[in-house]
């Protein structure tokens, strides 16, 4: 059966008049270029190339290996599409698909029919078809060749679709005189779950047992298949935009790409302190640690004290790499949206708006209205990205501030974060308050220092012992190996900074803030549940923040609190979440707290008496312990009670605080947990939710029920929709049959612009 005269790869965006690049070979053909463009040909690697290698650890003598297996699994990716049911589904027949197209292809080329035709010294078999079967990141053993459709058992399979993609392949491999694949045309999904899926995985177990011998073929196979999720991404999304291949890339991936030390100078630290010594009033001038930061290594943990200036020790210390070996881009990468933006808005904005991006989930939502001040230098540039091109717009941009994410979700084959390789494979790296790493991110980011070659600093205020010992392990120098070395920051972090003491509950820390407020103090309260910061704001008509409102309010209810914190605008009292830790940039004069693990609670002292720089009035800080341990897990509380009692009644500085954490801080080592990227041998399945631990949580996305017409409308309009989302638990939600599956509602009468979305009604709070 040869099949329909054109085989589609895409449906084409004019139906019945497909582009050559929506056609099975024309697309195929796309994504060679796009391979070709991104990394290279044979004995002619780019940049992209040579630094692909060495971000995988390969040898650059085994550039040819990769380009050769690479570029065979581009032009063969979607060889399973040669079939009847993918042609039905494409041209919106009512049969479908019965099989998925990347299944198919691995079983077609396991086939001596379509192997036999393709030889090279430096073809592996083994490593094209597991790059071509796990290009959508749904591959795995116990699903593989499973029926897309219950009703439909029999298919057909187009030889000459399959000869075209073969005889491509030969071509590119230099292989002359035609391809001819003789394959049978009639298959049955039976056939596949019995013998064929059989044979697979049984090879698939091979090749997994030579993977974990062979650490060159385990790297090769990451690499490949890696190199043909980009390709196949840039193949689907450049054309459909309009964009010329070969243009494109080479702009975005180019030698004149490369950003040095004068660059850093000119365009982030130059305009970062001017801002400093506008908004202080103050000539600026360099802690003796700041300028060391700059010769450091290219693998480093940077501890230093909350308002020591770490930022720019980092940014001191991007310098330092590339003025030692240029890179494409620099990325600062940050653990919650909040900081990201922060970071975006104080140094990487300064960048100009063709090189600088913020990544997060929300960051088209907070790029509006960021530089509204006519006096701001960049009101007028526009940061903005092409969002059909999704992750691929951002292979242009230069210098990043990220979510945690957005860059490190490869390791569990998240696939925005894939495409995102390129750029984080020639790049300088800093992640920022890597003490807040919850156990799973931490374990992925210990196996991304392991396993990858990119220069990376770690930064934070404190970080336990036993963490600490497992980044050096990972090949990070720590610094300042003595605090002492360094006057400035021995004087910051030995300064007795808080004057410490335990309540005994909740009662006696009410009333204590009351007071406290009657008095025109700044209080903080941090509490470790929304419930119980909705309950204290209301009763005691304090401000309220946490995750629980919509992100226009949450927004609003961010910059209420910062201007209500600022020097000399009296007394305040605020009841936050843990959100405050990283997010909220404050001064309190008084911090209470419920009683949570050693980091939370350190981090959180770190909002009060935040600026002190010499020897004066500490900060008052008053902690209870809450009625549950909720929501930490019971060994997150380890250390906890020796931690209070060794500071209830005494002065506290940064270098107390530290030993305290060491003393007391959990010891025993952290088991790694499951990273997909590197440890799912010859399969490829996407684990996106499990970067980072559920600590059982039940929120989900969702609006609210009241904005649903707003929400089509601005929908209808291709506005952003983003402000009116709000994390709600799951028992308040329930679908709207205007909106389909998603979004849920949640019940506006529940919510306040003041408190947050309630488990109740409002009227029936007490």
């Amino acid at each position: 059966m040869e099949g329909p005269r054109e085989l589609l790869a895409k449906t084409p965006q004019c139906a019945g008049h497909p582009r050559y690049e929506e056609t099975l070979l024309g697309h195929s053909a796309t994504v060679v270029d796009c391979f070709h463009g991104l990394f290279g040909k044979r004995q002619s690697a780019t940049r992209l190339g040579r630094k692909w290698l060495r971000f995988f650890k390969l040898p650059f003598a085994d550039f040819d290996r990769f380009c050769v297996n690479g570029v065979t699994a581009c032009a063969l990716h979607d060889l399973g599409k040669a079939n009847s049911g993918f042609d039905d589904a494409v041209n919106h027949r009512p049969a479908g698909q019965v099989i998925r197209h990347e299944h198919l292809s691995g079983i077609l080329l396991r086939s001596s029919a379509v192997n036999a035709s393709l030889v090279h010294a430096d073809l592996d078999w083994d490593i094209v078809v597991a790059a071509v079967i796990g290009h959508h990141l749904r591959a795995d053993a116990a699903h593989f060749g499973s029926p897309a459709n219950a009703d439909r058992n029999i298919f057909s399979v187009f030889p000459g679709g399959v000869a075209n993609l073969a005889g491509m392949a030969r071509r590119e491999l230099g292989n002359a005189g035609p391809c001819d694949v003789r394959i049978e045309s009639r298959w049955t999904i039976d056939e596949i779950l019995g013998a064929h899926a059989v044979a697979f995985k049984r090879a698939f177990r091979v090749l997994r047992e030579r993977m974990a011998r062979d650490a060159i073929v385990r790297r090769l196979v990451w690499a490949v298949r890696a190199a043909v999720i980009v390709a196949d991404a840039a193949g689907s999304g450049l054309p459909r935009e309009g964009h010329t291949v070969g243009e494109w890339l080479g702009a975005a991936f180019s030698a004149g790409q490369e950003i040095g030390a004068s660059y850093i100078d000119s365009k982030i630290i130059a305009p970062r302190i001017a801002t400093i010594e506008r908004e202080t009033g103050k000539s600026f001038g360099w802690n003796d640690f700041q300028v060391a930061a700059e010769a450091l290594p290219e693998r480093a943990l940077l501890l230093a004290s909350c308002g020591s200036g770490k930022t720019l020790a980092a940014w001191r210390w991007i310098r330092g790499q590339l003025a030692n070996r240029p890179a494409a881009r620099v990325i600062f990468i940050y653990p919650t949206r909040a900081t990201a933006t922060e970071g975006f808005r104080d140094y990487v904005s300064w960048a100009p708006e063709a090189d600088a991006a913020m990544i997060h989930g929300t960051s088209g939502y907070e790029l509006q209205g960021m530089f509204e001040n006519a006096s701001d230098g960049r009101q007028d540039k526009d940061f903005t990205t092409e969002d059909r091109l999704f992750a691929i717009a951002y292979w242009r941009r230069r210098v990043f501030s990220a979510t945690v994410d957005q860059f490190l979700g490869f390791m569990q084959y998240a696939y925005r974060s894939v495409c995102l390789l390129p750029v984080l494979a020639d790049s300088v790296v800093v992640i920022d308050e890597v003490h807040s790493f919850d156990r799973s991110l931490f374990s992925s980011l210990k196996r991304f220092l392991r396993e990858f070659a990119l220069p990376v600093l770690c930064m934070t205020a404190s970080l336990p012992t036993r963490r600490q010992r497992d980044l050096v392990e990972c090949g990070l120098r720590v610094f300042p190996e003595d605090v002492g070395e360094f006057a400035d920051l021995q004087g910051v972090a030995a300064m007795r900074r808080y004057k410490f003491h335990v309540l005994d509950g909740a009662e006696s820390a009410r009333e204590l803030a009351r007071r406290a407020r009657s008095n025109g103090k700044r209080i903080l309260w941090v509490v470790n549940t929304v419930d119980r910061c909705q309950q204290l704001a209301r009763e005691l008509g304090a401000e309220c923040y946490h995750s629980r409102f919509t992100l226009d309010d949450r927004k609003e209810r961010h910059q209420a609190i910062i201007g209500a914190f600022k020097p000399n605008k009296g007394a305040v009292l605020a009841v936050t979440t843990q959100v405050c830790e990283m997010s909220l940039d404050l001064d309190a004069q008084v911090l209470i707290m419920e009683a949570a693990p050693l980091t939370a609670m350190i981090q959180r002292m770190g909002r009060c008496n935040r600026h002190a720089r010499t020897e004066g009035d500490p900060g008052e800080v008053y902690v209870y312990r809450p009625e549950s341990e909720r929501p930490y897990e019971a060994e997150d509380w380890k250390g906890t009670e020796g931690f209070l009692a060794a500071l209830d009644g005494q002065n506290a500085s940064q270098v107390r605080l530290q030993e305290l954490l060491e003393k007391f801080g959990p010891d025993e080592a952290e088991v790694d947990r499951y990273a997909a990227f590197v440890e799912s041998g010859p399969w490829a399945v996407s684990r996106e939710a499990s970067l980072r631990d559920d600590h059982g949580s039940q929120a989900v996305q969702a609006i609210l029920d009241s904005e649903v017409e707003r929400y089509l409308g601005l929908r209808e309009e291709n506005l952003p929709t983003d402000g009116l989302f709000l994390p709600s638990p799951w028992y308040l939600t329930q679908r709207d049959d205007r909106l389909g599956n998603y979004p849920v509602v949640a019940p506006a009468t529940n919510y306040s612009r003041t408190l947050g979305l309630l488990n109740c009604p409002v009227e029936a709070q007490p």
